[in-house]
């Protein structure tokens, strides 16, 4: 259930890796996100997604909901302005810290999604562009949408190379 989640992280440290510190905190326009920017928006998902989850999963309803394309986001094309909360924090760090920083709220996410029971993975919560998910299709969305960023890095590469 959780591969796209977890292949996707993987994906993404293997696109970065390698990189300097100054590729990574490097905008490649005015108005464009720096690698460390999409990778600390990575990062409030997962925190935003494990406080969603601690907070309301034993409240959440049991209930049949349409599945929903969470696939679609990865298309670029499709531009949305991230949430405040969501919005990258814009700071030069090196990588290891942010690695690290990605890893530690990748393992709080991955630790509330382990104590849950089978049945609540079809609890049903809010989310802002689907309007409601089940846990299982929020966790496949947080993989989808992680790849869409993949994707973004790359261009970011490629500007920065060019």
């Amino acid at each position: 259930m959780m591969s796209v989640f977890n292949e996707a992280r993987k994906e993404t440290w293997s696109e970065i890796q390698g990189l300097s510190d100054d590729v990574i905190n490097t905008k490649p326009g005015k108005d464009e996100w720096s690698i460390q920017e999409v990778l600390d928006h990575l990062k409030k998902i997962d925190l935003k997604t494990a406080q969603l989850f601690k907070e309301n999963i034993r409240s959440a309803p049991l209930k049949a909901i349409q599945a929903k394309p969470v696939e679609a986001s990865e298309n670029r094309y499709d531009k949305r302005k991230a949430p405040d909360f969501l919005e990258p924090e814009r700071k030069t760090k090196d990588c290891l810290t942010i690695k690290t920083e990605l890893d530690h709220a990748r393992q709080q996410l991955t630790s509330i999604i382990a104590s849950f029971h089978k049945a609540d993975f079809q609890r049903v919560l809010p989310h802002p562009i689907f309007l409601e998910l089940t846990v299982e299709q929020w966790i496949d969305f947080i993989g989808h949408h992680e790849k869409r960023h993949i994707k973004q890095i790359q261009d970011i590469k490629r500007k920065l190379s060019s």
